[in-house]
């Protein structure tokens, strides 16, 4: 009797609890997972200072990252310029994260997907990618001067096969396009427009760049932009030198952030 009480109380508790957000439709594949990522406050950062600090959760993209956003849209690019066709071969230099959204972009579309990177990365993420099922090339990471850069290898690689592209996420204003039209209207969507400041480091610079143009146009000039980056990152040295780059090489604690390709 006493068990029977306890199964009908479970049950009815059950069906009248309500769930903790509303649940999302189903999506398509990988990039239908792509953005709309919440928007977290961060309470006790927001206590300290007296000021409402929210954090962009880019990491529940289905890849990981916040280049999820960019890799979709750099294929995208290539696509409709017609630089390349069905079973084709996508080419990047990326220090991890870029690739990992190009290789789920890639086996999502039916591309092939090719990566050069330093060899001063993460194993993990060389495992990652391929396992992912990219082909891996890490190479000695040497400044971009250098015929050897990463990023010269790719572009060499891409013109070397038929039926590739290099997406060039440095010079790809798809890159900043991806921000322009997704990161940037989700978080004033989230915020109904009441963004007064924003930040984040850089590696490219299209995540900053992208989210800066619609912020700024939204706001009329009034959403302060802030670049956070390591005293070691290329950015840093160009703006602290009064705009002199001599040293391309960047170097900071963290893996993506800082460098110069």
């Amino acid at each position: 009797m006493i068990r029977t009480r306890l199964a009908a109380v479970a049950r009815r508790e059950y069906s009248t609890t309500k769930p903790l957000i509303s649940a999302a439709k189903a999506v398509d594949g990988f990039i239908g997972a792509l953005g709309n990522t919440p928007l977290i406050r961060l309470n006790r950062l927001s206590k300290e200072t007296g000021s409402n600090i929210y954090a962009k959760a880019e990491f529940m993209n289905p890849g990981g990252s916040v280049k999820d956003r960019a890799a979709l849209y750099v294929v995208k690019d290539a696509e409709e310029k017609g630089l390349i066709k069905a079973g084709g071969t996508i080419v990047e230099g990326t220090a991890g994260n870029t690739g990992i959204g190009l290789a789920h972009v890639c086996r999502a579309k039916g591309y092939k997907c090719v990566i050069y990177m330093p060899n001063t990365q993460s194993q993990e993420k060389i495992d990652l990618l391929r396992m992912l099922g990219a082909e891996v090339h890490p190479v000695p990471a040497v400044a971009f001067d250098n015929p050897q850069n990463y990023n010269h290898q790719a572009a060499r690689h891409a013109e070397s096969i038929e039926n590739a592209v290099w997406t060039n996420q440095f010079d790809n204003t798809a890159n900043r396009r991806a921000h322009i039209e997704t990161t940037g209207p989700e978080i004033w969507q989230q915020l109904e427009g009441r963004v007064d400041g924003f930040t984040c480091a850089t590696g490219t610079g299209g995540t900053l760049a992208g989210i800066a143009r619609f912020l700024k146009d939204k706001s009329q000039g009034k959403t302060k932009i802030f670049l956070a980056d390591p005293p070691g990152s290329v950015l840093y040295s160009y703006i602290k030198s009064g705009g002199t780059l001599t040293d391309r090489s960047g170097s900071s604690i963290t893996e993506g952030i800082g460098q110069g390709r």
